[in-house]
């Protein structure tokens, strides 16, 4: 898992404490979708809700 991908399952962590992958994946790792410079985590809460955050790419 990219440093990225780390980074925005713990920001999901930190604002909804409890989060789970959404529709039929099994692992958070599968919940990732990139498009142009940013990285997508779409992830469940405990109420059952779906949720997304972002992190843009930085290229070194």
């Amino acid at each position: 898992m990219e440093r990225v991908e780390k980074k925005l399952i713990k920001k999901a962590k930190g604002e909804y404490k409890r989060i789970f992958p959404c529709s039929h994946r099994q692992k958070l790792e599968e919940c990732f979708t990139r498009e142009k410079d940013l990285v997508y985590l779409w992830f469940n809460t405990e109420d059952e809700s779906t949720h997304v955050v972002a992190e843009k790419i930085v290229k070194s």
